[in-house]
């Protein structure tokens, strides 16, 4: 596994943990990733959900899963909390519904 490694100018190392469709981490940059983890060195871990129209994006049968090589296809990373990320990840590795469906609700009140 190959994480992507990087300082900022002031601040402190991170690195920057990214997954696919299935739920695996990601081995090249150009793979498409739906979900990833920010670990900051201190200890702080963000958690971030490929979203389309502020809502979550199933990327296996949603509604605009067979458009993601679109040009104008505009998907965003929203920051969300480590249960709401978990779901997915549940979600992403077993293809149940019923995890979408939670981390969806979970989404929703974050």
């Amino acid at each position: 596994m190959e994480a992507k490694d990087f300082k900022t100018e002031a601040g402190p190392s991170r690195v920057i943990e990214t997954f696919d469709r299935a739920g695996n981490p990601t081995l090249h940059r150009k793979e498409k990733t739906f979900a990833k983890t920010d670990f900051v060195e201190g200890g702080t871990q963000s958690h971030y959900i490929q979203t389309l129209h502020n809502a979550l994006y199933d990327p296996n049968n949603g509604m605009h899963s067979h458009r993601e090589d679109s040009t104008n296809f505009e998907l965003q990373y929203k920051k969300v909390s480590k249960e709401t990320f978990d779901f997915y990840m549940l979600f992403l590795k077993t293809k149940n519904s019923l995890y979408f469906t939670r981390a969806q609700r979970s989404f929703l009140n974050d």
